[in-house]
């Protein structure tokens, strides 16, 4: 299995606020990711909606489309509420959306949702969201986040205020982060 990622595909807004609420407004998005990548649309995979704001930007939220599209999952009526609530916490700011795109092992083009679902994508997307809480703890996710958010792991996953023990900073050089 491999993953492309696009984006950040910017979403348009007016006051403020994420406008894909017609579907003109979807049609004219999607064109606008096609014309960047091909086919990005109809494939599978997780995506991240992200705020940019100054020079740096957020993740807000994650998903996955394993049994529809993109194109199909990532911009319902469900999930523009939940990018809207995002914009209204950070008050300002770019919202954008991130593909990671899951392709064949054959030829490497892109893969398209399955009914018998990809293990895989649904990995990716809790792995996906344990990285987004770290940067971000007003993440919109809760599906698979409990855990995430209560696990304490010095050094690794919500470490308490304080100075890390030496073990704590050995295993952070040991383990790449």
């Amino acid at each position: 299995m491999r993953y492309y990622l696009y984006g950040g595909f910017e979403l348009p807004r007016d006051h403020g606020r994420v406008i894909l609420g017609d579907p003109d407004q979807r049609r004219d998005f999607w064109e606008e990711v096609e014309a960047r990548q091909y086919g990005l649309g109809d494939a599978c995979g997780c995506y991240v909606f992200g705020i940019r704001v100054g020079g740096g930007t957020k993740p807000w939220y994650v998903g996955k489309a394993e049994r529809q599209s993109f194109k199909r999952e990532c911009i319902t009526t469900d999930k523009l509420t939940k990018y809207e609530s995002a914009m209204t916490a950070m008050g300002k700011g770019t919202p954008l959306l991130y593909f990671y795109a899951r392709a064949t092992k054959e030829k490497h083009q892109f893969s398209f949702p399955s009914t018998a679902k990809h293990r895989d994508v649904n990995y990716l997307e809790k792995l996906l969201i344990s990285h987004a809480l770290q940067r971000n703890k007003n993440l919109i996710n809760k599906m698979d986040t409990k855990l995430l958010r209560e696990m304490v792991v010095p050094g690794m996953i919500n470490t308490p205020q304080g100075p890390l023990s030496i073990a704590a900073k050995e295993m952070r050089t040991l383990m790449g982060y």
